[in-house]
């Protein structure tokens, strides 16, 4: 792929908001309440999260619209001269087959992008899911603070990182999955004695086999409330529903 085509996908993905811009757009669609996130977190929670998602998506076909307009910006006067002397020679089968190579090259841009996309959305997914938690805590007044690196595989700790680091037995320590892929048990923290630490995920695919995995690595797990009603995870007291995670958090 040449660098003029490289360009335009660049241009393309550069369309699409940042992060924090479109959890902006959907705190704003949604406006939830204090009182909406204490009486029910798992819903707060997965509405957020559907919210932002579909914000993404919509940018996401906007920015393959722009990937179009900027190709033919690029192609218009080949293209165009191209054509018309084919045109001009009443040659269909010519025409046929060069407008074929033509949409063949686009198919090849859009593939690429579509690619590039699906990376950035699983990054984004997982950044997003971390910072609507944040974001839910703040709003009931638990102020859940990122460490920035300085804990190993720990998104974000209560009540600060000094706590987390200076007296860990007083601190909870969140670690957030939004999906919990093949290669989540070496993603999770390591758990010491005394430390609460939370895993935290809205993964419908829960197993029992999983939940269960989860237990081996000493951690406690907060899941949408539907998945904590399931059979074979309702018995399991380290999985617990989310909509008991606020009243969890606030006995320190």
């Amino acid at each position: 792929m040449n660098r003029e085509m490289e360009r335009v996908i660049t241009i393309s993905k550069s369309s699409i908001p940042s992060l924090d811009d479109i959890l902006d757009n959907a705190w704003r669609d949604l406006n939830p309440t204090a009182q909406e996130v204490e009486e029910n977190f798992s819903q707060a929670l997965e509405n957020l999260d559907k919210k932002a998602t579909e914000i993404y998506l919509n940018y996401e076909r906007e920015a393959i619209k722009k990937l179009a307009l900027e190709w033919i910006k690029t192609q218009a006067k080949p293209i165009r001269k191209q054509m018309e002397q084919i045109l001009a020679e009443n040659q269909l089968e010519k025409f046929i087959q060069k407008a074929s190579e033509l949409f063949v090259e686009f198919g090849g841009l859009v593939q690429k992008l579509e690619k590039d996309l699906g990376n950035m959305r699983k990054a984004r997914g997982g950044k997003t899911f971390e910072k609507i938690i944040s974001r839910l805590l703040g709003l009931i007044e638990i102020e859940a603070v990122s460490p920035k690196g300085k804990l190993k595989r720990i998104d974000l700790v209560i009540p600060s990182i000094e706590t987390a680091l200076n007296t860990p037995d007083r601190a909870i320590f969140l670690t957030c999955k939004r999906t919990l892929r093949e290669r989540w048990k070496q993603e999770v923290p390591q758990v010491r004695t005394n430390q609460r630490v939370y895993l935290l995920t809205i993964d419908d695919d829960l197993s029992e086999s999983k939940a269960d995995e989860i237990n081996e690595k000493g951690l406690i797990a907060f899941v949408k409330d539907e998945i904590k009603e399931r059979e074979g995870l309702r018995d399991k007291p380290w999985i617990r529903k989310f909509s008991d995670f606020p009243e969890e958090l606030r006995r320190r």
